[in-house]
Order: structure tokens, then sequence, then C-alpha cells
């Protein structure tokens, strides 16, 4: 039986105390890894950034006439390349962020809190109720020493 968990962003030392708009991740199981929260949530923002930028080429592909609407079949349009053949939008490697989100998490870049209780180790067995929420504590370093 699947399970949804409620995780937003704060982040701290930037000078104002910010709160990111929340999200919820869809689990398969209501027992779940901290190692399995973060690869849900980075695979979940790596797919909506790459959603985003292919939305965008496809909105740019057409031709370089952008105030009048060209048939795709036109000779303007055979004459007058797409641009998105002309330059390639490069889309976010998940496994990648993943990698750099774990590295985060073990040099203390940012805190995990689990129904308020900080979370210590990737492999730590949690169960998500209704009311469960994920918290990730953004952390700015100190300057200085």
């Amino acid at each position: 039986m699947g399970a949804l968990l409620k995780v937003r962003d704060q982040f701290f030392g930037t000078g104002v105390e910010a709160d990111r708009k929340g999200v919820e991740l869809s689990l398969v199981s209501e027992r779940v890894s901290p190692r399995e929260i973060i690869r849900q949530r980075v695979f979940a923002e790596v797919a909506e950034i790459n959603e985003n930028r292919m939305r965008h080429t496809r909105g740019h592909a057409r031709t370089r006439s952008f105030l009048v609407e060209v048939p795709d079949d036109s000779v303007e349009a055979r004459l007058n390349r797409p641009l998105s053949r002309t330059r390639k939008t490069p889309l976010v490697d998940a496994e990648g962020e993943l990698r750099k989100a774990l590295d985060a998490f073990a040099h203390n870049r940012f805190v995990m809190l689990f129904d308020d209780r900080q979370v210590e180790g990737l492999e730590d067995e949690l169960t998500v109720t209704p009311h469960s929420e994920v918290v990730f504590l953004h952390l700015t370093p100190l300057r200085g020493g």
C-alpha cells in the first residue's frame, strides 16, 4: 500500500528565513528510507525542469519568424530551419543530480527533518503516516572562520 508524503524546503542563513512551496511525493510503501525520499524528490524536480526545457524548446522550434504563423510545409519554413535544430537545450541528468544531493546530505549542506526529528542516516527506516512531513533545511555556510 502506498503513501503520500508532504515535502517542503526552508532556507536559513540568507538573511531572511524563506519557505518554498511544498510538494507531495507518492511512495510505493509506508516504510521508506531517507535515501529513497531524496531520490524521489530529485527525480521529480529533474523531470519538471526537463519538461519545462522541452516545452520551451518546442515553443520556439517553429521558425525564426516569431511574429507570424508559418506553416511547417511552406517554402519559408524549409529555408529558415527551426531553431531547435541549431541549438539543443541540454537536459538535466537525474542520476548526476542524485549523486550531488546525496553528497550534500553526507556533508551536512542540508538537514532533513522527518516529523520534526532530524534524520541521521540515509538507510534509516521511516514510517510514513497521513500527517508525516519532510522538511529540507538548506544551510548557508558561515564566512570567516
